[in-house]
């Protein structure tokens, strides 16, 4: 079997890479003939693939950060699924707009499906001007029409996502939880930085409207006075005007001296602030963010997450971290009985290992693609 993994401009790596990665390096060690193409890649990214068993495909341009991206990497990705797709037994797409390449796809296409281009775009449009809205509809209509037409294998990290999936296309997904790097995440860093007397709060992930940094800022304000010691990091990706609207609400606040702002970070500096934190506030609404907290976990960090994070039902069911929206509360009584919280977070970590491994994931994804192919050819 030859997989070719197709998906749009890697600026970042965030979650959404390491899988791709994990993946590519799980059928390079499985000597599964397979390539990436794609419309860009970072340098970080690359040294992590084992290059001497990975063909790299790459169809850049130069990024608009606009509706023109979405665009060019839906052209560019079919355009070259179709120059280079016949050498390949199964297509397998990734992140939005990688699915809108399907219809020129005359071989099976496996989509994983992070994050619905709806959730991806922001969610809906009854708050934005006529041309977006219409520019917005039109797209999902697209989406839905392309899905369902020429995408029948899906697969999604959780339940939360299959049902939010089915709602959307009237499709039900194969259900995949993601891998955690255990052996990496469980094993502390040589240097850890230490506050010491600091009661610190860490959040990761790009600054998004969906990861919610305001609510997290807006949480550490209100507990200023009752947690002196009390800090926040976000690291992350920075830019765009939910960023601004977050500096301009620090500022606002004269909270200069308790939030962090590191920027984006690599995985061994994210290690570090796992161990160096008293607990990931995870206040991320229905998008991505689904290995952070089991990261932290590994580290035995403690976890606060929303509860419309979708990981929250296997949180809350597995009694590994606080599942909540009253997010001061959480951390007060965090702060107040930190070695209870240490010992649910010492039983994430079994969990962890005992149930999220990248062997898995990649496993029964390269399962789904051989049910793929005998569909298609049977």
């Amino acid at each position: 079997m030859r997989v070719l993994v197709a998906a749009p401009q890697m600026y970042i790596y965030g979650g959404a890479e390491l899988v791709i990665v994990e993946l590519l390096n799980y059928l390079s060690k499985n000597k599964i003939e397979h390539a990436l193409l794609t419309t860009g890649v970072l340098p970080e990214i690359e040294r992590d693939l084992l290059h001497q068993h990975t063909e790299i495909i790459t169809l850049p341009f130069g990024a608009s950060n606009d509706w023109r991206d979405l665009l060019k990497n839906m052209w560019l990705l079919s355009k070259g699924i179709r120059r280079h797709g016949q050498r390949f037994d199964v297509i397998n797409l990734h992140n939005c707009p990688a699915e809108l390449a399907a219809f020129t796809i005359s071989k099976p296409a496996v989509w994983l499906c992070n994050e619905p281009p709806e959730v991806f775009l922001g969610g809906g449009t009854a708050r934005e001007g006529a041309p977006k809205r219409f520019i917005k509809a039109m797209f999902y209509d697209f989406d839905k029409f392309i899905v369902r037409r020429f995408v029948r294998n899906v697969v999604v990290a959780d339940e939360s996502n299959a049902e939010r999936f089915k709602s959307l296309y009237g499709i039900t997904p194969q259900i995949i939880p993601y891998g955690i790097n255990y052996g990496f995440f469980s094993n502390p860093p040589e240097t850890i930085p230490v506050n010491k007397g600091q009661f610190t709060v860490l959040q990761s992930g790009m600054f998004n409207p969906y990861k919610n940094q305001l609510e997290a800022v807006k949480t550490v304000n209100l507990l200023r006075d009752k947690i002196p010691c009390i800090s926040l990091i976000l690291a992350g990706f920075q830019g765009g005007a939910y960023f601004e609207e977050v500096k301009k609400y620090i500022n606002g606040h004269a909270l200069n001296n308790i939030v962090q702002l590191p920027g984006h970070i690599n995985r061994e500096q994210l290690r570090e602030l796992y161990y160096a934190s008293d607990v990931l506030l995870h206040p991320v609404k229905s998008q991505g963010g689904w290995l952070s907290p089991f990261e932290a976990l590994t580290a035995e960090t403690p976890v606060v997450v929303s509860t419309e994070m979708t990981a929250a039902p296997v949180i809350k069911s597995e009694g590994i971290g606080t599942v909540t929206e009253d997010y001061a509360g959480a951390l007060m009584d965090v702060y107040l009985n930190r070695q209870r919280h240490k010992q649910i977070a010492r039983r994430g970590r079994q969990f962890v290992k005992d149930n999220l491994t990248w062997d898995n994931f990649c496993g029964k994804m390269v399962r789904a693609f051989e049910t793929a192919l005998a569909k298609h050819r049977g």
